[in-house]
């Protein structure tokens, strides 16, 4: 194998203090010494290449000996691990281990393609075998923090990452363990090895475990971990974040192993894997979403090629996977290698490494100098071969050809680590990229690296056509899921058998004969529950206790699996469970959650996007079946044209375009999806939920009439202020009548009393926690959403889907802002558990405004259904505050009440926001608004609440307001223009002194060493700061005058701003001067500015301040002033290709 001339090989010191300083002692010398070449060393290069092997059998044999020369000799022979470089003693890494196994097991299927492997084959596959079992036991050493991070996804409970090489024990220095990737990557091998004929798991104590491997790997949506390169974020300072090289490998190793059998084809039911699919499509969904990013810090990493090719291959979208690829080959590629990411300190002379972490300020040295990394080439070749690609096959093999070097004195050619530069070249370097010369990592010193030769040796298997693609991947993930060979198997797999989306089966189950009877007459057909048996009907939740059996093994002390919800795709299977066949209904019907599904209107909408949900993200054998409970409270007289409609579509086979069947229970299970339950004895299982079952003609019609009983109108109340001067007697009087015909009152008292005592204190043999949720009950059968919000609040209600939704928000760039303005506001920037989202929402309440603390979990998941639906409706928005949010709507709603009133005033030009209303949200909101015409956003019901979010958020027909009512919406949603955070960058590149914002100062030093444009930390930190103002119409005037000072400084490109830019400064002035021209005497009060009408006059003030200041600086120029009549070409910028800065 040849090289470049010039690609040099030089001896590294084998001990330098790196630092981002030059190196002031002996540092002449030293570089001296790293640019020394010793002819003997590199006389071998050019008479070592191997000449050309005949035969298969010699060829195999000469990978034969590079295996052992690079891999095999440096195994533990106790525990089977490899450590990270040949010359390390000490510890050994997973990752590493199991690309070595990899390697090991690969060029064992050469030889077991010939007819005399010499027992080599064997030899090599064992070997394989002992490095899978030895991380096997390593791990199994560790199942108490396997059982704490299944229920606390914390790096202190983090499987182990590296181990004692000789004694497979942990190693009790501090290292960044919470790697995701690690543990997919294992399971990946696995079920790779295994598929191809190699038994790894033994026993079913060992299956167990690798049930538990999955259950700790599908959170990884919500688990900011420190990905490939143990460092976290691309700052190196021990933060995790998500990482889409981390979830592609957990993606594809949960559709690797979903019904893979441990044992092999010979197994037992009792040894199958089980992965909850809605966790998969959650991994699936925030990978794809993230894509082609790797994170919020980096914008592109190496790693992500081991995600979307060999060995994870995560995507088979061809558009994305390119997308992908070409981002690292812009950013990344170099002549001697891939870089790992942007500002990567990793093997350079200048980096510290004496200390595991660096300061943010650190990264900006690393700028256009990162090591480069030849093994990525390597990646990319085997690849390209699984893709067909024979050209870019060739041209990176040839690079990577090219950069090999000896790795010892006899000749023998590796893959070194990396390419590194020397120190005194850097400057020329970052001025001029890849105009430098690079050196090896010299193996010879510091031993060659085995993951990386481990890559080296299966891109040659491949290359030398020893063995074929499908070898090394017998379970065919190279494919998309349709066209992978199909294999019988009983239980639930990825298959993705067909195109386009599937029919949705849906089965309709009345609760009673009655209601039954009632939708026959509109000619609709249900069963209940008696009529289907043996079938029964389970709430999930039920389901969900008899799951928590798999994995369990109390030999082990294994918990088993935690008790997470059911989700829609889950529900959609039909479930074999001990010789019953069990359907079970979505969460969105059971009566236990949370009060939206009490909205018949919301649960009609929540039932066509699961529809439509399951329809689009179904990748499994068979039809889905959607179970549909009707119960009496549901048939309300308002409602119940709307549900007839649901229905009848349903009939006419196509619901929101999505292909439905309605049938037969009995006619669903042949074509349905069928999961077998085999690993739990059913009378073994204490369950604390009854299955569905049929009530009685009395009760229904007992359901019927209390359903139908009026309405009372809430009269006489009396505050909870007032309320709370009562003696306990007088309050323990209003509690025991219980008195339903003034809810509010009952619910105030009881509240009072909680405050007093505890909400587990008895008044008349009852708790006030028990009476409160049986006034909340009534709220919600009787839709006072007032009273249904404040109970909820008092008994701190939390929707169950809060975790993903917000993760669906996070995934997007957008972070997320709980709290109030009188209390605390906390924002959310990293993936949280459902109890740690709980504990922030109620620990930040107001307590002058309870309802706040469930009313904003409701605008969390209308958020997080609106960016699925419509992504661009967040288009400028970054930091979605919910307090504000709701102010945003509370102004709606004035606006429509202004535009509704009998003879307002048309000059003022408030425009009829009814127009608006009636053609942005359906449902006859602007009906329904009409009905409440004094109701606040808390006595709006659930669906209401959406549909004027979603008129907020896509800002259809907003050419309908005002521009003072467009400004004050704005304000309040926090939006800006789409390329806002751009061109403050661009603005603060020529601010000498930094630009102040609510009276923080954004200095340009360290801000452009810390961060880059790339990256959405700088969009995260403007953010920060504008989110300390505390009125959404002065966040407003900030931003136009962000705007307008960009606006003028793009126009005068020689204009440099010598002071700080102050935003507060400006606006005051600006202010000032609106006062002196219309003899306001007030100058505290900003309202009269605000509220002016005329939005391009509120810009000319604050052109008029910023011209004021630049000419005070005595520059002398000619600036190009903008009147009134450009004014609002400031704020508006029409350009088409200009994306917002959060991609």
């Amino acid at each position: 194998m040849s090289r470049p001339a010039n690609a040099r090989v030089t001896n590294r010191p084998p001990q330098i203090v790196m630092s981002g300083s030059k190196i002031k002692n002996g540092g002449g010398e030293r570089s001296r010494r790293l640019r020394r070449l010793t002819q003997a060393y590199l006389t071998p290069l050019s008479t070592l290449k191997p000449g050309h092997n005949e035969n298969s059998l010699n060829r195999a044999d000469h990978i034969y000996n590079l295996t052992q020369k690079l891999i095999l000799r440096y195994q533990s022979a106790t525990t089977g691990l490899f450590p990270r470089y040949s010359t390390d003693k000490d510890a050994g890494y997973v990752k590493d281990s199991i690309f070595c196994a990899w390697a090991c097991w690969a060029s064992s299927i050469a030889y077991k393609r010939l007819d005399d492997d010499r027992g080599r084959h064997t030899e090599l596959k064992q070997t394989a075998v002992k490095t899978m079992r030895g991380i096997l036991f390593c791990w199994m050493q560790q199942i108490e923090k396997l059982n704490k991070f299944k229920d606390n996804n914390s790096p202190d409970y983090a499987l182990h990452c590296r181990f004692d090489l000789q004694t497979g024990l942990e190693i009790e220095t501090s290292f960044q363990h919470l790697q995701m990737d690690v543990v997919a990557l294992y399971i990946l091998a696995l079920v790779e090895m295994t598929a191809g004929g190699i038994q790894i798991i033994y026993t079913q104590h060992e299956v167990s475990f690798l049930q538990n491997l999955v259950f700790y790997i599908e959170r990884t949506y919500r688990t900011p971990d420190f990905g490939l390169w143990e460092r976290g974020s691309r700052y190196n300072t021990g933060v995790p974040e998500l990482h889409a090289s981390s979830l592609g490998l957990v993606k594809a190793a949960l559709e690797a192993v979903n019904g893979f059998n441990a044992y092999g084809p010979l197994g037992t039911s009792a040894s199958v894997i089980y992965v909850d699919i809605d966790g998969h499509n959650r991994n699936r969904t925030t990978f794809e979403t993230i894509l082609p990013r790797e994170s919020n810090s980096k914008n592109t990493d190496a790693g992500l090629l081991i995600a979307i090719g060999w060995p994870a291959f995560a995507t088979h979208d061809q558009a994305l996977f390119d997308k992908t690829l070409n981002k690292i080959f812009r950013h990344l590629e170099g002549r001697f290698g891939i870089r790992r990411y942007l500002r990567d300190g990793y093997k350079t002379e200048i980096e510290d490494t004496t200390r595991r972490h660096s300061t943010e300020e650190e990264t900006y040295t690393f700028r256009n100098i990162e090591s480069q990394f030849p093994m990525f080439f390597a990646f990319i070749t085997i690849s390209a071969i699984y893709k067909g690609n024979t050209t870019l096959a060739d041209r990176y093999w040839q690079k990577f050809e090219s950069l090999m070097v000896p790795g010892d004195y006899s000749g023998l050619m590796t893959c070194p680590e990396c390419y590194c530069i020397d120190e005194e070249c850097m400057d020329r370097e970052r001025a001029s990229p890849n105009s430098q010369e690079f050196y090896a990592v010299n193996p010879i010193e510091f031993g060659h690296h085995l993951f990386s030769n481990a890559v080296y040796l299966v891109a040659l298997l491949m290359r030398d056509r020893l063995i074929h693609p499908s070898d090394l991947d017998p379970i065919y993930r190279h494919l998309p899921a349709s066209q992978r060979p199909k294999f019988v198997n009983r239980h639930s797999a990825f298959q993705g058998s067909m195109e386009g989306d599937p029919v949705v089966q849906i089965a309709l189950i009345a609760e009673s004969a009655r209601l039954q009877g009632r939708l026959a007459t509109y000619g609709i057909s249900t069963q209940t529950p008696h009529e289907i048996e043996p079938v029964q009907i389970w709430p999930s939740w039920r389901m969900v206790k008899v799951f928590e059996a798999l994995g369990k093994d109390d030999r082990l002390n294994l918990s088993g699996r935690p008790p997470r919800p059911f989700g829609p795709l889950n529900t959609s299977k039909i479930l074999r469970v001990c010789g019953m066949t069990v359907l079970c209904y979505p969460l969105l019907f059971e009566m236990t959650d949370f009060y939206t599904n009490a909205d018949p209107a919301t649960l009609i909408e929540d039932v066509k996007r699961d529809i439509e949900f399951v329809a689009k993200r179904w990748k499994l054998a068979g039809r889905p079946t959607f179970c549909m409970v009707l119960r009496d409270e549901n048939v309300v007289p308002e409602y119940f044209e709307h549900l007839l409609d649901l229905l009848v579509a349903f009939k006419t086979g196509y619901i929101n375009g999505i292909r439905v069947r309605i049938g037969r229970i009995h006619q669903l299970l042949n074509t349905g999806c069928i999961e077998h339950v085999d690993f739990v004895n059913i009378d073994d299982v204490e369950f604390d939920r009854t299955i569905f079952e049929e009530i009685d003609a009395t009760a229904a019609h007992l359901k019927s009439k209390s359903s139908m009983r009026p309405i009372p109108t809430e009269q006489d109340l009396i505050t909870e202020a007032e309320l709370s001067i009562y003696d306990d007697h007088a309050l323990f009087q209003i509690i025991t009548e219980h008195n339903i015909d003034h809810l509010r009152n009952l619910a105030f008292a009881i509240s009072v009393m909680i405050n007093r005592y505890t909400r587990y204190f008895t008044v008349a043999g009852e708790t006030l926690e028990s009476r409160l949720e049986r006034v909340y009950r009534q709220a919600c059968q009787w839709r006072l959403w007032w009273t249904v919000r404040y109970c909820a609040a008092k008994l701190q209600k939390t929707i169950t889907s809060l975790a993903p939704g917000i993760t669906n928000l996070l995934v997007r760039g957008k972070r997320v802002v709980i709290g109030s303005k009188n209390s605390q506001e906390i924002t959310i920037s990293a993936p949280l558990t459902p109890t740690e989202i709980a504990r922030a929402i109620f620990r930040s309440a107001d307590p002058l405004d309870p309802h706040a603390t469930v009313f904003q979990q409701e605008l969390i998941i209308a958020c997080a259904d609106i960016v699925l639906q419509k992504p661009d409706a967040f288009n400028g928005i970054l930091a979605i505050r919910l307090v504000w949010l709701k102010e945003a709507m509370q102004l709606l709603l004035d606006y429509f009440r202004e535009s509704s009133q009998d003879g307002f005033d048309r000059k003022r030009k408030i425009v009829d926001v009814t127009s608006l209303i009636e053609s942005s949200c359906p449902n006859a909101v602007a009906k329904q608004l009409r009905v409440l015409p004094d109701a606040s956003v808390y006595d709006l019901p659930p669906t209401v609440v959406r549909d004027l979010l979603r008129a907020l958020l896509i800002k259809k027909n907003w050419h309908l307001l005002t521009p003072l009512q467009i400004r004050r919406l704005n304000g309040a949603l926090n939006r800006v223009p789409i390329n806002l955070y751009d061109r403050v960058w661009r603005v603060l590149e020529r601010a000498s002194d930094g630009i102040i914002i609510a009276n923080q100062k954004l200095a340009k030093i360290p801000t452009f060493k810390v961060m880059t444009p790339h990256e959405l930390t700088f969009s995260y930190k403007i953010e920060a700061m504008m989110g300390e103002i505390a009125h959404p119409e002065y966040r407003q005037l900030v931003v136009e005058l962000l705007c307008i000072i960009a606006t003028i400084a793009e126009r005068n490109p020689e204009l440099p701003f010598y002071e700080a830019i102050d935003c507060d400064g400006l606006i005051k002035q600006a202010f000032g001067t609106f006062c002196d021209e219309k003899g306001i005497e007030d100058r505290e009060d900003f309202t009269p500015f605000y509220l002016s009408d005329d939005g391009a006059t509120t810009r000319t003030y604050l052109i008029k301040a910023l011209m004021d200041r630049l000419l005070k600086d005595n520059l002398p120029r000619k600036f190009s002033f903008l009147g009134d009549n450009a004014a609002a070409d400031l704020i508006t910028d029409n350009r088409s290709d200009d994306t917002c800065h959060v991609q």
